[in-house]
């Protein structure tokens, strides 16, 4: 997969990564990051993070059964979890009915979360992309300004928690800022947050709201909203 993505960015992209001593050298982390662009945010991790890192992906955008078959495969051999977006199961521009149904975003979920416990378990580094949807998508966004953030779904809190039921200890959720110069090649800088942890939270929504302001400040304040 850093082959690959290699390849792609050349000549494309290149990242500018800052703060690389808060990514943990060692050990689980759920890394939490805005999501801009459906494909050089990827390309932006693996040339930044040194180590092996899983990405959860959305599986929804899938507009063939070919292409399907294709990416459930690579998926499983990366163990990159698979989740479905509830909102997005509509008709594509070609007006052709959604490969998944209702019942398969569940299925999904229940996968994903087993997938995203078992990688932190097992001390790897875990990327969400909690906004679920990119400024820029060539199938479909909701966000319709160049700089949108959308808030934050609640699905990584209940990843981290259930993680950290299983590992007995602490898990460090380090917050991910992204943002781009466009130009040839686009200009990726991409800054990596202090550990946050879950103790330090009274309340869900406390924790979601917090480290959805740390990720937009580290974006560069972008879509700024009144705490």
């Amino acid at each position: 997969m850093r082959l690959i993505a290699r390849g792609l960015a050349a000549n494309r992209l290149k990242t500018v990564p800052s703060d690389l001593e808060n990514i943990p050298a060692q050990g689980p982390a759920l890394m939490v990051a805005r999501h801009y662009h459906h494909l050089f945010d990827g390309l932006a991790l693996f040339a930044a993070i040194p180590r092996p890192f899983h990405i959860v992906v959305t599986m929804d955008w899938v507009q063939n059964k070919r292409t399907k078959l294709f990416m459930e495969g690579i998926n499983r051999l990366a163990r990159w979890p698979m989740v479905l977006r509830g909102d997005s199961l509509v008709c594509d521009t070609a007006n052709r009915p959604s490969l998944f149904t209702a019942r398969d975003v569940i299925r999904f979920q229940r996968e994903a979360m087993r997938q995203c416990v078992d990688l932190l378990v097992e001390g790897r580094l875990l990327v969400i992309f909690p906004e679920g949807y990119p400024n820029i998508d060539p199938i479909y966004t909701p966000k319709t300004m160049p700089d949108e953030f959308l808030p934050f779904k609640p699905g990584f809190v209940s990843v981290a928690r259930a993680a950290e039921r299983r590992l007995a200890g602490k898990l460090p959720i380090v917050p991910i800022g992204l943002h781009y110069e466009r130009g040839r090649p686009w200009i990726g800088y991409i800054t990596f947050g202090k550990p946050i942890y879950q103790d330090r939270f009274s309340t869900k929504p406390e924790m979601i709201a917090f480290i959805e302001r740390e990720v937009r400040t580290l974006s560069g304040g972008v879509g700024s909203v009144e705490d």
